[in-house]
C-alpha cells in the first residue's frame, strides 16, 4: 500500500490521481525526477536505458515499504553472457539494460567481509569482473565508472584464468589513471632523464628505481628483481647520474614514483585492450543455472 503520507503529497503539489495505481505511477516519476535533479550521475543512468529498472525499484519500495540499501556497488562484467543467471544467484540487484556495458548494481553489503567476497567470487567464477566501491544509491554512477576503469586492467577474457577484482584493493591505481593526460604530463616531466636510453636499459633502471623508491635497500631490491646486490648498486649509481639532486628531494621522489607507476598502469591497460581487440569472438556455450550460495 502507498502510505497516507505519500498520498497526501500529491494534492499538495496540485496533482490529482483517482486510483492507487495512478498515485503510484505519479509518485514514482516525482521521486525519479528529484533524484535526477540532485545528482547528474543518476540522470545519466536514466537517460542510458535505466529508467524501467529504476522505476521498478521505486515502485517496490513504495508498495512494500522495502527500503533502498544505504550503499550500493557496481559489478562490471567483461561480457553479458548469462547475466540474468548471475543476477538471480545474487538476489537483490539491478541488471544493465541491453546495449549498455554489462554489469549489475548490488547492495554494498553483499561484498562486505571475507564471506561476502567469497560468495561473489563463487557466483562470478570464471568471469572477468570488477566490484566497485560502496557509494550512496544516488552516486551509483561513480561506482560504475571506477569499476569500468579497473576492468581495463583486469583479465581481458572470461575463462578459468579470469577472476573477480575489487576496486577497494586498487584505489591508488585508479587515482593515478583518473586523468591520463595529467599522467602523461607527469611522466614527461619526471622521467625525461630516461628518454634517450634503449627500451631494455630503461626498463631495467625503472624497475630498480621503483623498488628503491618503495623503501627497499640493495639486498631487498636484489631479491625482488632476482639480481645480485652489486648489480643494484651499479644501477643506482647510474640513476644518480641521470637524476642528480632530484632523488634527494622528498616531494620529487614521490612524484617520480607516481610517474613510474602511472607508466606501468597505462602500459598494462593498453596491452589488455589490445588483447580484447585481437581475440575472435567464440560461440557462447550454454551454462547451467547458478545455484544460490
Amino acid at each position: 500500500m502507498v502510505s497516507e503520507a505519500l498520498k497526501d503529497a500529491l494534492p499538495q503539489r496540485g496533482i490529482q490521481a483517482n486510483s492507487e495505481d495512478d498515485q503510484l505511477a505519479i509518485l514514482t516519476e516525482l521521486i525519479a525526477q528529484t533524484l535526477c535533479d540532485r545528482n547528474p550521475g543518476f540522470r545519466e543512468v536514466i537517460e542510458h536505458g535505466g529508467h524501467e529498472q529504476v522505476t521498478r525499484v521505486i515502485e517496490e519500495v513504495l508498495r512494500g515499504g522495502r527500503p533502498l540499501p544505504d550503499k550500493v556497488r557496481a559489478v562490471m562484467l567483461r561480457t553479458d553472457t548469462d547475466i540474468h543467471l548471475v543476477a538471480s544467484a545474487l538476489g537483490d540487484c539491478l541488471v544493465s539494460a541491453p546495449g549498455e556495458a554489462p554489469g549489475l548494481l548490488i547492495p554494498a553489503q553483499l561484498a562486505d567481509g571475507k564471506s561476502g567476497r567469497a560468495r561473489l567470487k563463487g557466483v562470478l567464477r570464471h568471469r572477468a569482473a570488477v566490484v566497485g566501491h560502496a557509494v550512496p544509491p544516488h552516486d551509483a554512477a561513480a561506482s560504475v565508472r571506477s569499476a569500468s576503469r579497473l576492468l581495463d586492467l583486469a583479465s581481458p577474457h572470461d575463462g578459468p584464468e579470469a577472476g573477480v577484482v575489487f576496486v577497494d584493493d586498487h584505489l591508488s591505481s585508479l587515482l593515478l589513471l583518473q586523468d591520463e593526460s595529467l599522467s602523461r604530463t607527469l611522466i614527461a616531466r619526471h622521467l625525461s632523464p630516461l628518454a634517450k636510453l634503449t627500451p631494455e636499459r630503461c626498463e631495467r633502471l625503472e624497475a630498480t628505481l621503483l623498488a628503491w623508491l618503495g623503501g627497499m635497500g640493495a639486498p631487498e631490491v636484489a631479491k625482488a628483481l632476482s639480481i645480485h646486490p652489486q648489480t643494484v648498486r651499479y644501477r643506482m649509481r647510474q640513476l644518480e647520474k641521470l637524476f642528480g639532486a632530484r632523488l634527494r628531494d622528498p616531494r620529487t621522489r614521490f612524484e617520480i614514483e607516481m610517474a613510474l607507476r602511472s607508466r606501468q598502469l597505462m602500459a598494462g591497460a593498453r596491452r589488455r585492450r589490445a588483447a580484447v581487440t585481437r581475440r575472435p569472438r567464440a560461440a557462447a556455450k550454454p551454462r547451467t543455472a547458478l545455484p544460490r550460495p
